[in-house]
């Protein structure tokens, strides 16, 4: 299941999301919501809600069998053209966006209503947070100060290989500050790799986050498991400042 696992996360689900989704899988026929839940290991609430947006999305459907509601996944011979489908809308999507951006940016420079800080919270929100460093960096260059051992351990693998890679092929070169730890030493060894140059922090100074500036920005997050966070300041004077203590502990690194 961990291949199909993949391909259904690339299209936008969750962990949860696709936990339920892989019971139904697996189990070929129609099932209570408690059954799903009890295998999937979450509460009935949460497993209905899950339920209930897969349907909407067309992974799920339910039937009523013994005078009670179950439900069952579509057939997994019909995943290949659902995943082709919703890539096609995302796409289309992605083209509508990028027509009206302009549109938008002119409407809140007129308006003085551009926002100066963007929270974000939860896993994806997180990441999310992240794409706006690769999208809206014009200098090319990221200054990190990273927690590498949080990074691997608690945004995944899959995603941190996506982000390096993605910034790479975006030509956006880094230097990152991290402490000296398996983390940090495992990220120094692919530097070349990934267009970067990494210093050591001493390792009793290690920590679960991320400071990543760039142009007038500054992306501050949290990588804790239990309520992953970013937060995005769009100033000039506190980029400014922020970039000037980089270099200067850039300078000490090692």
């Amino acid at each position: 299941m961990l291949p199909l696992k993949k391909a259904l996360e690339n299209i936008g689900l969750n962990t949860k999301a696709l936990d339920v989704l892989s019971v139904l899988l697996e189990g070929g026929a129609p099932m209570l919501v408690s059954v799903i839940a009890k295998i999937s290991k979450l509460n009935r609430t949460t497993t209905y809600d899950i339920l209930k947006e897969l349907e909407t999305m067309g992974l799920v459907s339910k039937v009523k069998k013994e005078g009670a509601v179950r439900y069952q996944a579509i057939a997994v011979e019909l995943l290949p053209a659902y995943i082709e489908r919703r890539r096609e809308s995302l796409e289309e999507t992605k083209t509508q966006l990028l027509d009206i951006i302009p549109q938008i940016k002119l409407l809140r420079s007129k308006g003085n209503v551009l926002p100066k800080v963007q929270f974000f919270e939860g896993e994806e929100g997180v990441k999310q947070a992240y794409e706006d460093v690769l999208e809206s960096n014009k200098e090319k260059l990221l200054r990190g100060i990273t927690g590498m051992d949080a990074v691997y351990k608690n945004m995944g693998e899959s995603w941190t290989e996506y982000f390096l890679k993605k910034r790479t092929r975006y030509g956006i070169r880094c230097t990152n500050l991290v402490p000296e730890t398996g983390g940090g030493k495992r990220s120094k060894d692919d530097d070349a790799k990934y267009i970067r140059t990494t210093k050591f922090l001493p390792p009793q100074y290690n920590f679960e986050g991320d400071i990543s500036i760039y142009d007038n920005k500054v992306n501050i997050a949290s990588f804790a498991r239990e309520n992953p966070i970013a937060v995005i300041i769009e100033d000039d004077a506190i980029a400014t400042m922020m970039k000037r203590f980089f270099d200067f502990a850039a300078e000490k690194a090692e």
